[in-house]
């Protein structure tokens, strides 16, 4: 009892002894308005020093709090500043007192300017901190990219080879913990210029600074080793900066050693002083068995042609002006429980398809299952991540059952003799979903593809939805689904709502 006492005893004089150290970054932008530098890195030391100064990171906030016993400490910064045309650095004292809350503002009025040649400088906090809110994430049917504002008219600029042929697409875009997607359709996207530009209605972004492509304006050409950074917003994750040097130009593309994720094609590109330099590219190649990413960049001049082109359908063609529902976010999975029975998703057929109800949590349950039914091709991270949402799988059906064809249609890349493949009703076009007389929106309606032989692609539907969209509450469900042989003519399909209320329960 007596240790126990004196553990207790010594636990609270400790915790007596320390107080918090809260260290703030704050800039003014050049209307004066105040901005928060996230991500700047600052060395902490005690004073006199007695062992390596801690390396912190502030957050998107631009604050980070420390625990410190009380005393003398000296806050640094590792590198510069880049803000505004100027490097600015920090060296400041600061006495934590035990008990207490102590508070340190850095900003333009306590910052020694920099004005060494060569300096190396931390310019990516000051990137982000300027244009993160302009920076959104683009859904397509068949890939997630990324995307920024580049014209209060709301034009979002990303790359043409993030679309993939796609003409209408989602915008979802957030500053903190607000989330709002809408409709954007794709009003340029070319091979010649590499650029994409996508319209959404102006309302939505009329609070956000548009990034500065300084279109007319004088510039020099970046140069080999010269910095680069980009902004991507990837699925479910804040965004998150990715750092390079130039190895190369030329006067269609800006190549460098940054490696951008395969869900991030479509960022804004910077130079180490804040310009833009243009959007960040993605080249997937195959080569029998292994497939590799190249990162690119388009430049700016190929980005302002295309602004240029696209002036009159500007004034002339209205933007869209619809709100779409954005995904909930990600939960933790439950454990598997190994006494519990694997769950297995429900399938109903119509004359051309096959229809197959799942969660998440069905695709867990048959994880360790060869089952192709739970293989989403480019749709495979997102399924991972755990959503409570309700999925729909539209499978189009064949002579033989889809799934053996997609094995034939494997086998055969590997040069084994197989019989031909059967034929199939027709590929998956798109579908409307009904809760009674009310049709409901999708969260995504994606599509997976799949290249089975030289000449044949596979689509299927993969429509996600809120779980409450579907149940008992429906006085019925009916399915329309379209195919490509006959995009007028739906295949209808009622389903008994007590189905759905079978497939989530798993999420409640």
């Amino acid at each position: 009892m007596l240790t126990r006492l004196l553990a207790c005893v010594i636990a609270v004089a400790a915790v007596q002894d320390t107080g918090v150290l809260r260290i703030r970054l704050v800039m003014a932008d050049a209307s004066g308005a105040a901005m928060a530098i996230p991500r700047y890195l600052l060395l902490v030391s005690d004073n006199p020093s007695t062992i390596e100064p801690r390396r912190v990171r502030t957050g998107p906030d631009g604050t980070v709090d420390m625990k410190l016993p009380a005393g003398l400490y000296t806050v640094e910064s590792d590198q510069p500043l880049a803000f505004g045309g100027g490097l600015f650095g920090w060296t400041q004292m600061i006495t934590v007192t035990a008990g207490q809350a102590t508070v340190l503002e850095l900003n333009g009025a306590n910052a020694t300017v920099e004005d060494t040649p060569g300096v190396r400088a931390n310019s990516g906090s000051a990137i982000l901190a300027n244009w993160q809110d302009a920076v959104v994430e683009v859904w397509t049917p068949t890939v997630h990219a990324s995307g920024f504002l580049i014209d209060r008219r709301g034009v979002i600029a990303t790359s043409h080879h993030a679309l993939r042929g796609a003409t209408a697409v989602e915008v979802e875009m957030s500053s903190g913990s607000r989330r709002t997607k809408v409709a954007g359709s794709v009003i340029l996207s070319e091979r010649l210029t590499g650029a994409a530009l996508i319209r959404i209605d102006p309302a939505v972004m009329a609070a956000t600074r548009p990034v500065d492509a300084a279109c007319g304006a004088a510039r020099s050409a970046p140069a080999f080793k010269d910095a680069l950074t980009a902004i991507a917003s990837p699925m479910f994750a804040p965004r998150s900066l990715t750092g390079g040097q130039v190895t190369r130009t030329t006067a269609q593309a800006l190549f460098s050693d940054m490696t951008l994720a395969r869900d991030s094609a479509g960022s804004p590109v910077f130079g180490a002083g804040g310009e833009l330099l243009g959007i960040g590219a993605i080249d997937e190649r195959d080569a029998g068995s292994r497939r590799w990413t190249d990162s690119w960049v388009v430049p700016v001049g190929r980005l302002c042609d295309a602004l240029a082109a696209v002036e009159q359908k500007l004034a002339e063609v209205p933007p869209p002006s619809t709100a779409l529902p954005v995904d909930p976010r990600p939960v933790a999975a439950r454990p598997p429980d190994p006494t519990a029975p694997r769950l297995q998703a429900p399938t109903v057929a119509t004359d051309d398809f096959d229809i197959t109800l799942m969660t998440p949590r069905h695709v867990r349950d048959d994880a360790m299952i060869a089952n192709p039914r739970y293989d989403f091709a480019g749709w495979s991270d997102y399924v991972r991540e755990s959503l409570p949402v309700v999925m729909i799988r539209v499978s189009p059906q064949f002579e033989e059952r889809l799934w053996k064809t997609l094995v034939r249609g494997a086998g055969a890349t590997q040069g084994m003799a197989i019989p031909p493949l059967k034929s199939f009703s027709s590929n998956f076009l798109r579908m409307r979903a009904y809760c009674g007389s009310t049709e409901v929106t999708p969260i995504h309606p994606f599509i997976i593809e799949r290249q089975v032989s030289e000449k044949l692609t596979i689509r299927e539907g993969l429509y996600v939805y809120d779980p409450a969209s579907f149940g008992p509450h429906c006085p019925s469900v009916r399915m329309e689904l379209f195919s490509e042989q006959d995009p007028q003519r739906p295949d209808v399909k009622n389903i008994d709502a007590k189905l759905f209320q079978q497939v989530v329960q798993p999420l409640q």
